[in-house]
């Protein structure tokens, strides 16, 4: 994926507000695990955190750190592995989306813990993942995987009763799990059509939040039981 350009608020940040509930990310200490973009972080960075990039991906920190560049935005960029980077109690809020459904067996469990870990006792760890709910994505994932065209690897979405029950076991007071994407999901089933065109991908991360749009999408009856995301904020014991 190329560069991602910034211009006015997306909806996954949209959504990071919704779950966040207002807060003050000045001079808080902020890590993102498996950056992909950086997108959301960058923009804690310009509300006054101090942010740290962690990807396996030497590629995908490029991109994050010439986004990071474009907008302004100083960080700390680590190449390494989740489970071997040693953070410990370190900072206020820990986040990832779209990383923690690639981990299987032990590790599915352990990804979570590694959040918590990192976390500093009464600090935020936000995890956004795919809902098993969303048939939608599901479809389209398959008709994906058959045509040859899936390109996020192995994925295996989330329940909301699995999303809390490893937040709670890694030792964190979680919140309400909230759903996301519900009228988005349906551009998953042509996903086959779109993945391999990175612009397209592109487009809908930086496209601007609409007010309206958002309300459907996000946090309502029907996107918590069948939108293609799921988010959980967990606190730190």
């Amino acid at each position: 994926m190329r560069d991602i350009g910034f211009g006015k608020e997306p909806y996954m940040w949209k959504f990071y507000e919704l779950l966040l509930g207002g807060y003050d990310f000045s001079g808080k200490r902020v890590l993102e695990i498996g950056c992909g973009t950086g997108i959301n972080t960058i923009l804690m960075a310009k509300r006054g955190a101090r942010v740290t990039f962690l990807d396996f991906s030497r590629d995908a920190l490029g991109i994050v750190r010439r986004n990071a560049e474009r907008a302004g935005v100083d960080g700390e960029f680590v190449l390494g592995d989740a489970f071997e980077t040693g953070f410990e109690d370190e900072f206020d809020i820990v986040h990832s989306e779209g990383v923690i459904e690639h981990f299987r067996g032990a590790q599915r469990q352990g990804i979570v813990d590694r959040h918590a870990m990192a976390a500093r006792k009464g600090g935020r760890v936000v995890i956004i993942v795919p809902q098993m709910g969303s048939l939608m994505y599901r479809a389209g994932k398959f008709l994906s995987e058959m045509t040859g065209s899936w390109i996020h690897g192995w994925e295996h979405p989330y329940t909301r009763g699995e999303l809390e029950k490893r937040m709670e076991r890694a030792g964190l007071d979680r919140g309400d799990v909230v759903g996301g994407e519900l009228l988005m999901a349906f551009g998953w089933l042509f996903s086959a059509l779109w993945l391999r065109d990175g612009s397209i991908l592109e487009r809908s991360i930086r496209k601007p939040a609409n007010r309206k749009f958002f309300r459907l999408n996000y946090s309502n009856w029907a996107a918590d039981r069948w939108g293609r995301v799921l988010g959980c904020v967990g606190v730190k014991r």
